[in-house]
Parts: structure tokens; sequence; C-alpha cells
């Protein structure tokens, strides 16, 4: 089953100019305060080989020279301010460098246009994480998500970090990798997921299988069925807070990515039914009983607040929901 996912290409299209994908919108309309930020064209390159639409294949160029243009100087900029500078006191081997690193290895394994140049950004972009030692859970597992198309060799050094991690922190009450449960916290155990299929080492698929079914335990609300994630106002803490609002899009969308991952590994249904529950997150399903989902502009609002939703409908909103939706097709046709 597919859904219709026109209104929301032709609103990502709408958002994009000739610099690259505009970060943040007020309302429905691009705001160019906030500029443009490498993870967000990044996961536009992602969306541009996995739809088949020629608009799509018109921008990928622009989305991939922005990325291009945020090395420099030996560095990989993240933000792009509104007069053209790179922002300074960016995180040279944060979460940006591990999302270039998945967009740039689907490149190198999909598409043959820009694969010379996205292997020399990629060894490039690599090493600099590497140098930086930057052991951030979320950058070592989209490190991962990037080795699986390219130097999969290197997977288990990062995998290792990963349950090293993990095996630190967890407790009777709390499976998890951080103190801390923050966002897009599915791409942790989708990471190891990944390594246990290249490498089929036990303990990656047993720490995938634990960390997800602990995350699951804490979002679902099964009175009610529907998905309630870490809200931004505080998070879930391994000291016992659970904060509610802000809820965002990023979060139901990877839940969608990691549940049809694990279901095509596991296949175990119940694995495909939580990445259906997690899509109707968009479409209602939520703490709040609201769509997300503007049917008139075709943007993802950008989350749930206390008693209201954000009707702001930027770059990352929409792009969850299409990443999202092009694994819900998936998982339906296992």
């Amino acid at each position: 089953m597919a859904l219709n996912t026109k209104k929301q290409i032709d609103y990502l299209l709408k958002i994009t100019d000739n610099v690259g994908l505009i970060e943040h919108c007020k309302y429905h309309q691009p705001d160019y305060i906030e500029g443009w930020c490498v993870d967000d064209n990044a996961r536009a390159l992602q969306v541009c080989l996995r739809y088949q639409d020629i608009r799509l294949k018109k921008v990928k160029p622009i989305y991939f020279s922005f990325l291009e243009s945020a090395w420099r100087n030996d560095n990989f900029y993240d933000d792009l301010n509104q007069d053209l500078t790179w922002k300074e006191g960016f995180e040279t081997g944060g979460e940006h460098c591990g999302r270039t690193l998945v967009a740039l290895g689907e490149i190198i394994k999909y598409d043959q246009m820009f694969r010379e140049k996205a292997i020399k950004m990629f060894d490039q972009i690599y090493e600099l994480v590497k140098k930086n030692k930057n052991y951030w859970t979320r950058v070592m597992a989209h490190t991962i998500l990037g080795l699986q198309y390219y130097r999969s060799e290197k997977m288990s050094f990062w995998a290792d970090k990963i349950v090293e991690k993990y095996n630190k922190e967890k407790n009777n009450d709390w499976q998890w990798f951080d103190p801390e449960m923050t966002y897009d916290n599915g791409r942790v155990p989708m990471s190891l997921f990944v390594a246990y299929q290249q490498t089929k080492k036990q303990k990656y698929f047993d720490v995938a299988v634990e960390s997800l079914d602990f995350l699951t335990k804490l979002i679902l609300n099964k009175n009610k069925g529907y998905f309630s994630f870490p809200g931004n106002m505080g998070w879930f803490t391994k000291s016992g807070n659970r904060a509610k609002f802000d809820q965002q899009p990023i979060d139901a969308g990877t839940m969608v990515e990691v549940y049809s991952f694990a279901y095509k590994i596991i296949k175990d249904e119940k694995y495909k039914k939580l990445a259906m529950k997690s899509m109707d997150w968009y479409f209602g399903k939520n703490l709040l009983g609201v769509d997300v989902i503007n049917e008139k502009t075709g943007g993802i609002y950008d989350g749930l607040e206390e008693n209201k939703i954000n009707q702001n409908q930027g770059a990352e909103s929409v792009l969850s929901y299409l990443l999202a939706a092009k694994e819900f097709e998936k998982i339906n046709n296992y």
C-alpha cells in the first residue's frame, strides 16, 4: 500500500531554492532568518533517491552541491546563515556529519552520477569524525548506517562503542544507551540491526532487540493505542522524568523506519503492526488527537505542543514524513 505523497513532494520543492533546502518555515512560508543546514539537505538527498519523480532529479544536484560547499578549511560546517556565511562554533564531528555519511553512502551505492565525488567526501567526513573522537550515540549510529553502503569493514568499531555505552548505562529499569532519551531514538537500535545484518555478531542483535522493546514500552500508550514520544521540554531520563511536550514528527518517522527494518530481519508481525501504528501518529493517532499533516499546503506541522499544534511546517518535518512513507510502502510489500 502506497501513501499519496505528491503534496509533500510539492511542498519540499516549494521550500527549496537555488542554494538548498531552507531549514525553517513561518507557517508554510520559507523563513530565511535561520538559513539552510546540512542535516536537512542530506536527508533531502535520501528522498531524491527513494522517489521516482523527475522534479526531484532536477533538485538533487542542488542538495549535493550544498553538502560539497559545507566542506571548507578541513572542517565540515552545518549551518549556512541568511547572508551565505557559514556559522562558526559548530561541532565538527557532530550529528550533521553522521547524517551526511548516510546520504553519501546511499549515493555511492545507488547513484552513478555523483558516486566519485561522494566517495571523496565520505572519506573526508569519516576521517573527521574519527579524528574528533565524537562518541555521541546518534553520531555513531548514523556512521554505521552510512558504512553499510561503503567501507562496511569499519562498522564493528562503532557498533562495539554503542554496545559498550549500553552496557554501562543499563539496569533493570533502564535499557538504553545514555542517561537521557531525546529525539530520533529509533536510529540507535536500527544501527545495531544493520551491524548485525552485516557482521552476524549476536551481541548487536541482542542489544538492538532489547533496547527497541524498551523504547517501545516507554513510548506506546497501550490503553489508548498511540505513541507518545519524549518531549523536548525535558525528554525522558534515567532518573524518571517523562516530558510529554513538545513532540516532533522526526520521532514518528524514525520509528516507522526502525520497526520496518526489525520486521524485515526478525519477521515478527508485532513490528509490522508497530510500524503502522507509528505512521498513524501523523494521521491523528497521537496525544492531542490531531492530524499532523496540513492537507492544504502539503507541509507537516513541526510538533505537538501542550494543548495545540505547532503551526510552522519546516524541512525536517516533511522529510521525516516522506522517508517514513516510503518505508511504510515497503513493509506492506514484504
